[in-house]
């Protein structure tokens, strides 16, 4: 018994260093994790003046002791706090002029609806999500003025890496139409069709859309591996014809989901964990094996 001890106690001082390496390997993958979990995520979100636009927290639920933020403009103006404790849940909505009637919060999810939106209502709006950890993501909203009721503006989404297709709604393109496509508030040239001479020019050099831009022969121009930054106003024009269509395009942040990270969590762990053991076990049988002899 004496002996069986003492290489016990041998075996655990000679492998410390080992140990040592490993645990400092897990504690600083949990540290990068961590810093995951708390990192702010900026998402821009566009949306018409008039039309509701809905800020997602992504929870799938509300769970006890959770608390939910919303916060507005840069002094961080509480504009809806949401808490559950004891499987009951209170909701606060501010009442201020500025959003006034106009606010609706998801009592499953915590996210935030603003209805009928104005100019006014754009800015900065900070989510706050305090569980065991306060994580937190910042919406950038921005709100298009509609000139008249004739401005007609359609209204697309898509996540961040997925191709969009703004179709030319128009009657079949004419022989003497030139098809131009432009972009944001300064009318950036994205892509020409001279239907006439069959010649087609892309904007590649905008680093924004280097070759990710196609323009098929109907006018309709496909935005290939879209990001956040390609949100805004689009605008297509067929010269000639006095005519043009306009697209507000929303793409949202691709985001691992919550779901996503903690699986990452539990393999990592698990993995270091079983390695750990597994040079224990071979150091051990090693030693044995020596004394052994």
């Amino acid at each position: 018994m004496l002996e069986s001890q003492l290489i016990v106690c041998i075996i655990h001082s000679e492998s410390t260093h080992l140990y040592s390496s490993r645990m400092l390997l897990l504690f600083h993958t949990l540290l990068l994790l961590d810093g995951l979990f708390a990192a702010e995520t900026v998402e821009t979100v566009t949306v018409i003046e008039g039309d509701s636009v809905t800020l997602y927290t992504n929870l799938a639920e509300i769970q006890n002791d959770d608390t939910i933020l919303w916060l507005f403009g840069p002094k961080d103006s509480v504009i809806s706090q949401i808490t559950r404790k004891q499987d009951l849940t209170s909701f606060f909505v501010t009442d201020g002029v500025r959003f006034r009637d106009r606010l609706q919060v998801n009592q499953k999810t915590g996210s935030l609806t603003i209805r009928n939106t104005r100019i006014r209502h754009m800015g900065q709006y900070k989510l706050s999500i305090s569980r065991k950890n306060t994580t937190t993501k910042i919406f950038e909203v921005i709100v298009i003025g509609v000139a008249g009721e004739t401005d007609g503006v359609k209204s697309m989404s898509v996540m961040e890496g997925e191709s969009i297709i703004l179709r030319n709604d128009f009657s079949e393109v004419q022989r003497d139409d030139l098809i131009v496509w432009r972009f944001g508030d300064k009318g950036v040239l994205l892509a020409k069709f001279d239907v006439e001479n069959n010649d087609t020019s892309l904007n590649n050099a905008d680093e924004i859309f280097r070759d990710r831009l196609k323009l098929d022969r109907n006018g309709s121009l496909t935005i290939e591996k879209t990001r956040t930054t390609d949100s805004g106003l689009y605008e297509l024009q067929i010269r000639g014809r006095a005519s043009s269509q306009r697209f507000l395009v929303s793409v949202s942040d691709s985001d691992p989901s919550p779901g996503l990270i903690a699986a990452i969590v539990v393999a990592l762990v698990s993995a270091a964990v079983a390695s750990s053991v597994v040079v224990y076990c071979c150091c051990k049988k090693k030693k044995v094996g020596s004394t052994g002899e």
